[in-house]
Parts: structure tokens; sequence; C-alpha cells
């Protein structure tokens, strides 16, 4: 599944009770028609589709011209409806937000963040910015080197600290 960036995840607030703008996640989509239905009442249609996958739906001018969430909804100068840019893969966008607001997967995610992200930041710390080949197998062998290393330094930063000791004495030469 793919992730969901910040835009796509419902906002703790109501629209009624706030003054904040709408995002897509206000967007309500229907895969069987394949548009969006905003906040108030209007149906974005498809206008558009690249031939990478990129959509782009847009409503009526008029329609949005008298919507009560046009000044917060509207970010056209010229005065065009709204649009909304999504691609192909919005199905499993919506499907994974909707997982996602389950409890059992709150916590599922919450164990993520303490366990695998802290590692992606102190890889990105030791220097690795991306992947110097190409081609998935090169790619897996350069990840398993870094993963090596990072895990050696690992090592010997706990034997350095005395969190693990080697079994046949210290590390501390005799003299």
């Amino acid at each position: 599944m793919p992730a969901t960036d910040k835009g796509e995840k419902q906002q703790a607030t109501s629209l009624d009770s706030s003054d904040r703008h709408l995002s897509k996640a206000d967007f309500i989509y229907h895969r069987e028609d394949n548009n969006f239905t905003c906040p108030g009442g209007q149906i974005l249609k498809l206008v558009h589709q690249g031939t990478d996958g990129s959509q782009v739906y847009q409503g009526s001018p008029d329609v949005c011209a008298s919507c009560s969430y046009q000044a917060r909804c509207c970010q056209s100068k010229k005065g065009e409806a709204r649009t909304i840019s999504t691609d192909d893969k919005e199905p499993l966008r919506q499907k994974m937000n909707a997982r996602m607001a389950k409890p059992e997967s709150k916590v599922v995610y919450s164990k993520r963040k303490v366990i695998v992200e802290p590692v992606f930041g102190q890889l990105k710390n030791s220097g690795f910015r991306g992947f110097s080949v190409r081609g998935i197998e090169n790619v897996a062998g350069e990840f398993s080197l870094i993963c090596a290393s990072h895990n050696i330094k690992k090592i010997v930063k706990a034997v350095l600290i005395g969190l693990i000791r080697p079994q046949f004495g210290n590390l501390a030469t005799s003299a």
C-alpha cells in the first residue's frame, strides 16, 4: 500500500468548527464513478488524464463562486474552480487511509516510529543519501552493505560502553 501525505489525512478539526483551508482529505473520492465530491456537494469530474497516470479533477466555476466554502477552498487568482490532482494510485491511497483510521493500525504504526524510523535517520546522518548503483540486485547488495556497516557500528559502540562484553576477558590489552 502506498503511504499517504499530510493533505490526504483527515483533519482533527471539522470544517464547520474552524476556519481552516480545505484539503484533499475533505473531498470524498468515488471509485466507481471516478470523481470527487466537495464538502459543498459539487462533483469534481476528471478533466485531464496524463500518460504517466496523473489525473486532474475540477468543479464548475459557477458552483464554486456560490459555495460557502469558496474562500477557504479555491486558490485560483483567475476565479477558476477548485482542482484536485492525483494519480492512478488514488483507490489504493483511499484504502490505506481507511485502514490507518482504525485504532489497531495506529498501534502497529506507533511501533514503527521507534523501531524502523530511527535507523533511517541514523543512516542519513552517516552520510547515506542515495544509492550509487542501478538495478534491483545491485541496490539490494549496496543496501546490505550499508545495513551491515550500521550493525557493526552498533556492536562496536555496545562493546565500548560496556553494554556487552567479550566472553573471554575484556578489551584492555595486558601490559
